[in-house]
C-alpha cells in the first residue's frame, strides 16, 4: 500500500485522489508546460481562479465572504490570504513606482523650490519627521493595510455581535474586502498618477468614499439582511470604523512627528 506524498494517508491502487487530503495520486515531475498550466488555472479557472474571485468582490463581496466564511464553501475561492499578500505586493510596487505622497515635493526638491528655508528652526524637525512618516507609509503601504484589518474585524464584530458571528470571521470577511479596496486604490493610483498632477487629495477622497460605500454594500450582503433600513446599521458600523482607523493612524503619525516615538 502506497502513502500520499502530501499527508501521508494510505492509498490503495486504484485511488485517484486521496481520500484525506483530495490531491491527486497521479503526479508526474514538473515540466514547463505544467507550470503554465497550474498558472493558467490559477488565474483563469471558473472557480478558485484569481479572476472568478476579483469578479465575485466586485458583484457581491458580502455573498462571497458569508459562501467562503459562514457557509464553508472553501474549495470555491480562491485563498483569500494569499490573495490578501498578492494584492498588498502589487499595491507596494505601485506606491514605489507612482510615490502618491511623495512626488510633489520630491519634484520641488529636484527643482529647488522645496520651501524649507522658510521654515522656523523650530518647526524644522517637525517638518522632517512627517515627511519621514509619510516616506513609511509610502513604503510601506502593505503593512499599513494589514494593520487596519484586526481593527476593521473589531469594529464590525463589536457592533454586529449578536449575528453569532465571531472576531475571527468578521477577520477573514474583512481580508477579502481589504483586498479588493486595496486593489482598487491600486488601479485608481496608477490612473491618476499617469493622468493627472497634484491628484493626491482627489485620490484620498475618493478611496475614503469608495470604502464607505463598499464596505456598507459587503456587509449588508455578509449578514444576509433584506430590509433596505439595514443599510443604515451597516453605513453606521462602517464610519465607525474608518474613524477609528484615522483616529489611531493619525495618533501614531502625531506622536511620532511631536515627540519622535
Amino acid at each position: 500500500m502506497e502513502k500520499c506524498p502530501n499527508c501521508s494517508a494510505d492509498l490503495e491502487s486504484h485511488f485517484l485522489h486521496c481520500p484525506a487530503c483530495g490531491q491527486t495520486t497521479d503526479l508526474p515531475r514538473f515540466r514547463i508546460r505544467d507550470i503554465l498550466d497550474e498558472f493558467a488555472q490559477a488565474i483563469f479557472s471558473v472557480d478558485r481562479g484569481v479572476l472568478f474571485l476579483i469578479r465575485n468582490l466586485a458583484t457581491q463581496p458580502g455573498v462571497t465572504a458569508r459562501e467562503y466564511v459562514l457557509e464553508k464553501k472553501r474549495r470555491k475561492y480562491f485563498n483569500p490570504f494569499s490573495f490578501l499578500l498578492l494584492i498588498l505586493g502589487l499595491n507596494l510596487s505601485v506606491n514605489v513606482l507612482i510615490k502618491p505622497y511623495t512626488a510633489a515635493f520630491s519634484s520641488r526638491t529636484a527643482t529647488g523650490q522645496s520651501k524649507r528655508p522658510n521654515i522656523p528652526p523650530d518647526q524644522l524637525r517637525y517638518v522632517e519627521r512627517r515627511h519621514q512618516a509619510t516616506v513609511f507609509i509610502e513604503e510601506n503601504i502593505n503593512v499599513v493595510g494589514l494593520a487596519a484589518i484586526p481593527l476593521f474585524a473589531f469594529i464590525f464584530w463589536l457592533c454586529f455581535r449578536r449575528s453569532d458571528i465571531n472576531y475571527a470571521e468578521h477577520l477573514v470577511a474583512q481580508v477579502f474586502f481589504s483586498s479588493f479596496f486595496s486593489l482598487f486604490s491600486i488601479v485608481l493610483t496608477l490612473t491618476l498618477g499617469l493622468a493627472l498632477k497634484p491628484y493626491l487629495p482627489f485620490l484620498n477622497r475618493t478611496l475614503l468614499l469608495f470604502q464607505l460605500v463598499y464596505l456598507s454594500v459587503a456587509y449588508y450582503q455578509f449578514l444576509n439582511y433584506s430590509s433596505p433600513v439595514n443599510y443604515l446599521k451597516t453605513s453606521a458600523a462602517t464610519v465607525l470604523a474608518l474613524i477609528s482607523w484615522i483616529v489611531v493612524s493619525g495618533s501614531a503619525v502625531f506622536l511620532y512627528v511631536k515627540y519622535g516615538l
